[in-house]
């Protein structure tokens, strides 16, 4: 074919595709490939056919509601002030329509579907409803718990919580905010001694919240004891205004979730009564003795919760944004025969590994929520929760920065794969980019958590080199001997590395024997010593993580055997698969560097890799679609369900305010110019 008919030919191509939209037809050829019940597999990411319905209805009520929907025109075209209302007016509708419900199910079905639809509502409903309720229960005595919880929940006061300040983050030793005890009133005095001591970044402290849990330095007779908990009132219920001794305000407009009012917070010697002091594990008597929590680690307990919450908003974000670049995928047209860009491997090859890991991301989430819920659940056995604290800080420290981490690069692939209209905020990726990015931080630096997680396998490596024997996430530790003992793989053929138990057993290996060389060289070295070898502690702590995550969904995948789910074991499976020769082929440097794959066996990983992405491609359309999420909820007209993509996405821009008719500016600065003689 000459050069001139491949251009008549591909010009004829773009006319037709310009005449006539493909994608109805496009989207319906692609989910003719299902290999699995569609519906069943909804059900089965929903977590039961119950819910799955429930969360249906709560979509249609939502949609139906005029407080709680907000049009799309107005979330992409409000300002700063609207957004903060129009999130506020969706919270107390919100609340109204949750005391309402009967349902205990529609309840919980009804705050996951709003909390998917506003990232900003979600935000401030988090903070109150979870992170301040948590850190009550897990603090504060079971008197003091029923203080406060029921004011919580029905909103009567609005709750925050400030441990982060300007100067020190998260490094809690170093913080400065004062809680200094006096004997005679039976108060504490809280104060910020300097401009570094600012509580920072503190959700809902900008504009609302009546009260703050707030981690402090306890000083008593001059000495300071440890760090501890207190409640303190921020803002007058009836009026909105602060309360003398705190200064408090806006952070400012944000890269994104400008519906949540984060804000900073100043204390100047305001008082509060000494049992506002949270004393499950620390307390003051009225003599003023203090006795000390048993474990300082403990502090961090209500940051484990916020950072498992990052497996959920993963899952939340980049399910919207696949299902948005895989659907344009599969409609959009180009190339020398006008192929669905879906099918160019340099397309599928970087989203594939998302679709997969969101399906086995589902079943962590469930997994190591459920872990943490039954903790805190019996934190009144405090001999349960100290024994089991420490390895889920450690888990929870190294799945907050991989799935921070993963779900920033899977949304810039998502940002890449539509295209110049991803510019667009009319097609919500720039937005999802922007609300997702300050939780892959918050809650303390990914850097930070990971060398906690590091330093936590590392002394679990220590106890299982003395015979101690591990359980929970470390327990392969136990397995020491062994994997030193075992230089290389034995792997000699490509259907080896879709077994699942190899690759979490190759991973295995690789952790002990990382932490191995890390440990020794470490041997004898101090602080100086352990920051000249952070790289190689981060990444001890992602395969760690690697590990653990690969473990449970395998572990989980074989209870479905005979469950109702069974017909769709083939499918999670290769999920599983994909998502692990995608962490093996991203670790093979390492794997070969430590002489576990040889060259040839690099390639085979490679290999398998490309053929499983090619594989999941088959089957995009039906594999997002089991999400269940609502065109209304994506916001994008180029990730609309039925595929008829162009016209929503022209008919979205047409109708925007300013779209046409003469500037406000053009007599001002345009007209002397064209027009100079008028």
């Amino acid at each position: 074919m000459s050069s001139e008919e491949i251009a008549r030919k591909r010009l004829n191509a773009i006319q037709q595709q310009l005449t006539r939209s493909t994608g109805p037809a496009d989207l319906s050829r692609e989910r003719a490939n299902a290999s699995f019940d569609v519906n069943q597999m909804k059900t089965f990411f929903a977590g039961g056919k119950e819910f799955s319905e429930a969360m249906d209805d709560a979509y249609r009520f939502i949609q139906r509601d005029p407080e709680l929907y907000l049009g799309d025109e107005y979330i992409f075209d409000a300002s700063v002030t609207e957004q903060r209302e129009a999130t506020m007016r969706q919270l107390r509708r919100y609340v109204e329509v949750r005391d309402m419900l009967k349902s205990s199910l529609l309840v919980r079905a009804f705050h996951d579907a709003m909390c998917q639809y506003s990232e900003a509502f979600s935000m401030r409903l988090y903070v109150h409803e979870i992170l301040f309720p948590q850190a009550l229960r897990l603090f504060g005595t079971s008197e003091q718990y029923s203080e406060w919880i029921d004011d919580l929940l029905s909103w009567r006061i609005i709750g925050c919580f400030a441990m982060t300040e300007l100067g020190y983050s998260s490094f809690l030793r170093g913080l400065e905010t004062t809680a200094t005890f006096d004997k005679k009133a039976d108060e504490f005095i809280i104060n910020s001694p300097s401009i570094l001591s600012t509580k920072w970044w503190v959700g809902m402290a900008g504009e609302t919240a009546t009260h703050t849990i707030v981690l402090a330095q306890t000083v008593v007779d001059g000495k300071k004891c440890g760090i501890d908990w207190f409640v303190v009132p921020l803002r007058s219920r009836k009026t909105g205004r602060l309360v003398a001794g705190v200064a408090a305000g806006n952070i400012g407009t944000k890269y994104g979730r400008n519906g949540l009012d984060n804000g900073w917070i100043q204390f100047s010697g305001i008082r509060i009564p000494r049992t506002n002091m949270m004393m499950r594990w620390a307390s003051v008597s009225p003599d003023g003795k203090y006795h000390p929590s048993p474990n300082p680690a403990l502090s961090y307990a209500p940051l484990i919760g916020e950072r498992l919450e990052v497996i959920r908003a993963t899952i939340s974000t980049a399910s919207r944004a696949l299902t948005i670049a895989c659907r344009y995928g599969c409609v959009r047209r180009q190339g020398a025969n006008n192929e669905q860009i879906m099918d160019f491997q340099s397309y599928y090859v970087q989203l594939m590994p998302g679709i997969a890991g969101l399906y086995v991301a589902n079943i962590i989430d469930r997994i190591t929520g459920s872990k943490w819920n039954k903790l805190v659940d019996n934190v009144d056995d405090g001999t349960l929760f100290l024994n089991n604290i420490a390895d889920i800080h450690g888990i929870s420290a190294g799945l907050k920065s991989i799935y921070g981490w993963w779900g920033v690069d899977i949304l810039e692939f998502c940002r890449r794969s539509l295209g110049g209209h991803a510019y667009s905020s009319y097609n919500a990726i720039g937005e999802f980019i922007q609300d997702f990015s300050p939780i892959t931080t918050g809650g303390g630096d990914n850097y930070t958590l990971m060398n906690q997680a590091a330093k936590y396998v590392l002394g679990s490596l220590k106890m299982a080199s003395n015979g101690i024997k591990l359980e929970g996430s470390v327990a392969y530790l136990n397995n020491i001997q062994e994997a030193l003992s075992r230089s290389n793989s034995s792997m000699a053929s490509e259907n080896e590395i879709l077994d699942l138990n190899f690759i979490t057993g190759a991973l295995a290996w690789l952790s002990i024997r990382k932490a191995k060389a890390i440990e020794t060289t470490l041997s004898g070295g101090g602080v100086a010593v352990w920051n000249d070898n952070i790289v190689h502690l981060i990444k001890l702590a992602e395969i760690h993580t690697h590990h653990y995550i690969l473990s449970e969904y395998h572990n989980d995948l074989v209870e479905y055997g005979s469950t109702e789910y069974k017909d769709l074991l083939p499918m999670l499976t290769q999920m599983g698969q994909l998502w692990g020769t995608y962490v093996m082929q991203s670790l093979l440097e390492l794997f070969l560097e430590e002489g576990y794959f040889s060259p040839s066996q690099a390639k085979m990983v490679k290999k398998v890799f490309y053929d499983l992405c090619r594989k999941t491609r088959k089957e995009v359309i039906p594999l997002v679609d089991a999400w269940a999420v609502p065109d209304f909820i994506l916001k994008a007209p180029l990730g609309r369900y039925d595929g008829d993509i162009y016209p929503a996405y022209f008919n979205r821009v047409r109708n925007t305010p300013g779209c046409v008719g003469v500037p406000s500016y053009w007599s001002k600065y345009i007209k002397p110019m064209t027009d100079p003689d008028s």
